[in-house]
């Protein structure tokens, strides 16, 4: 439960919110040179995606490797998320140099200096370190001797780089270092952490006094949603069950994606897990019981390919060559049009609306089925042309399909009379290298194709960013 004023706790699969009127409202991706509103950016992903992203940026800040910029100055900026957990860019530093202006008041310098300035360590802070310490030298897997708490971590090869955790260990998997948290650490001071010990190839673990997935503060979601979706806690039973078993045992909070209809859903799950048992990815600073990110994008894969499996059988049960026009037809096509908008894949509003679209499909859909789709041909090779004479901005895609289906030598053995080989060698292929318009394709149904031929869609985009 949320308390008013203080904490939002919002739903991982949910869509993220950004800010209202944002300084930055645009940003460049400094791989790809892209443009992208950040409003756009933010607000079609998921929350979980967006707090990853959090994390993902910073580290790159950390690396000297930025990866997005302000598009008015080309500042490096970085994902910042308000108190109600609205999200938006602010710039690394400011000049006075740039219209967008993402900082007033307090620095993060200023406020991290106020809030531990003159304070002691917690009794909590040193209770929860006391408790792993107890946990790891139940577990003989750890060497004794290698357990030590607010010891310096120095870099291997730099001395002047280093990190003194809360808690170090080593096991034949590796070094680990535990980081207590229970108060707000910035993001920065987070990423900076899991830089250095991915770079030392060790595994950073960060345990909680206690995780509530209804109540969770923004300092935890960037733990949880960059960590796999799992979360640890220590506490005085999992390190009574560590003593009693001579196994480090903590718990784990994770999300467990599932079906639920025509989506992927996920629901909070708890265990108490051996140490030993979590998968330790080093490379990506994740360390993690349930494999979250895994399992949903199978299932994300399984939805797919049953929309694909259900476009195509629609379209071939209903469409001769134009839409049968029943109402459970229709029906059928609303819902699966419903379906890909989900997946941001647009399609006509009927089947038949737009006669460049359904010749893409008719033409894909023969060239994998190796015989002729929705129009009453008896030959393949009878596609080709009529795609040639009446639809040559399909005839890139139709013409991938066949090669990677192979079907392009059943078009070859129906040309008996070779009219197919010579269009191709003296126009259709001159006019794809002059880039003549009407060879390229109906850009609005790029998306659809490469959703429902995803290998015929990557063709099409590698000809086209190399060609057109």
């Amino acid at each position: 439960m949320s308390l008013p004023g203080y904490n939002v706790t919002v739903d991982p699969s949910a869509l993220a919110t950004p800010v209202e009127d944002p300084e930055i409202t645009d940003i460049i991706d400094l791989v790809t040179g892209e443009i992208i509103e950040t409003a756009s950016f933010i607000g079609r992903r998921a929350y979980a995606e967006v707090v990853a992203q959090r994390m993902h940026v910073r580290e790159a800040l950390a690396r000297e490797d930025p990866t997005h910029a302000c598009a008015l100055c080309w500042t490096p900026v970085y994902l910042v998320a308000s108190m109600r957990k609205r999200f938006f860019f602010r710039h690394t530093h400011e000049d006075g140099s740039c219209r967008a202006h993402t900082r007033h008041g307090l620095t993060e310098a200023q406020i991290r200096a106020r809030k531990y300035h003159g304070l002691r360590e917690s009794e909590a802070h040193k209770r929860i370190k006391n408790l792993v310490v107890r946990s790891l030298k139940a577990d003989p897997a750890f060497a004794t001797e290698s357990i030590l708490t607010e010891t310096r971590w120095t870099a291997e090869g730099d001395s002047t780089l280093w990190r003194q955790p809360d808690v170090q260990a080593r096991s034949a998997a590796g070094r680990f270092a535990f980081e207590a948290q229970l108060s707000t650490t910035f993001l920065d001071v987070v990423a900076a952490r899991r830089v250095f010990y991915q770079n030392e190839g060790a595994t950073l673990v960060w345990v909680l006094a206690q995780f509530d997935p209804e109540y969770r503060r923004m300092t935890t979601d960037d733990l949880l949603f960059s960590n796999n979706s799992n979360v640890f806690v220590v506490d005085e039973e999992s390190t009574r069950v560590s003593e009693e078993r001579q196994r480090f045992h903590l718990w784990c909070h994770y999300r467990r994606p599932y079906l639920g209809g025509d989506a992927v859903c996920a629901r909070w799950e708890k265990a108490l897990v051996c140490f030993h048992d979590l998968v330790i990815e080093p490379d990506r600073s994740r360390i993690y019981y349930v494999d979250f990110d895994g399992e949903e994008e199978r299932l994300n894969a399984e939805l797919d390919q049953a929309l694909r499996d259900e476009f195509k059988a629609l379209w071939v049960e209903t469409m001769a060559p134009h839409f049968d026009g029943l109402p459970e037809s229709m029906d059928r096509w609303l819902s699966v049009k419903k379906r890909l908008a989900r997946r941001g894949v647009a399609v006509p509003d009927h089947p038949s609306g737009d006669s460049s679209f359904r010749s893409l499909m008719h033409g894909v859909l023969s060239a994998v089925k190796g015989a002729p789709v929705g129009w009453e041909f008896a030959k393949l090779i009878q596609v080709a042309h009529h795609l040639a004479f009446g639809h040559p901005q399909n005839l890139l895609a139709f013409g991938h399909a066949l090669k990677i289906t192979g079907h392009d030598k059943r078009v070859e053995a129906q040309d008996v009379t070779g009219k197919w080989a010579r269009k191709r060698r003296e126009e259709i292929k001159p006019g794809l290298k002059a880039r003549d318009p009407k060879y390229v394709p109906d850009m609005a149904w790029l998306p659809a194709l490469s959703f429902l031929f995803p290998e015929v869609g990557v063709a099409v985009k590698s000809y086209l960013e190399q060609h057109i």
